[in-house]
């Protein structure tokens, strides 16, 4: 399915956010909205019983606590590593405006450098950004393969157990108020 925006309003809205708006902020967006919105659903499923509801709550706020703390952590700390090795600066050798290397820590210099000679600095600047955003994205994804099984599920574990009994005390409390 293909969507058209053919509003010119709704298109910089859209553009905006793409631009401004990075993975981990993204990843919180979703958390908050997650947090809203899915304990409601599963202490309203009236097809189970209390004890199921109760833990079905608690787990699912104790996932999206998790998921959202580690991933905006993971995310964030990588696109921190790969800004801090991927120093690259405008130089104008022979006429030629190149990109080039800081230091020699920079072990992730754009790839867009061997691309676009004489790049402007302003163009520079926004391909600098989204290149250090994209590969500390794709970074993050992959050290979330180890972090889900390492951190996710154990601290979920911990955040359920914590909180199965408060939910299911105030599940008992909404039924015996004659709130169902």
């Amino acid at each position: 399915m293909k969507v058209v925006l053919n509003n010119d309003r709704a298109r910089q809205f859209v553009t905006k956010i793409g631009e401004k708006i990075n993975s981990p902020e993204q990843r919180l967006i979703l958390g908050a909205t997650a947090l809203a919105t899915q304990p409601f659903i599963d202490l309203n499923n009236k097809k189970a019983d209390k004890e199921t509801r109760a833990v079905s709550v608690a787990r699912t706020i104790g996932k999206i606590i998790a998921g959202t703390l580690v991933g905006v952590a993971v995310r964030a700390g990588s696109i921190a590593a790969i800004k801090r090795f991927s120093g690259a600066e405008l130089k104008t050798i022979n006429g030629v405006t190149k990109i080039c290397k800081k230091s020699d820590k920079d072990i992730f210099v754009p790839l867009f450098a061997k691309i676009r000679p004489n790049i402007s600095e302003a163009d520079f600047a926004k391909e600098y950004k989204n290149y250090t955003n994209a590969l500390g994205t794709v970074a993050a994804t992959v050290a979330m393969i180890f972090t889900n099984f390492m951190i996710d599920a154990p601290l979920t574990k911990f955040i359920t157990d914590k909180l199965t009994n408060t939910v299911r005390q105030n599940i008992e409390k909404q039924e015996v108020g004659g709130v169902k």
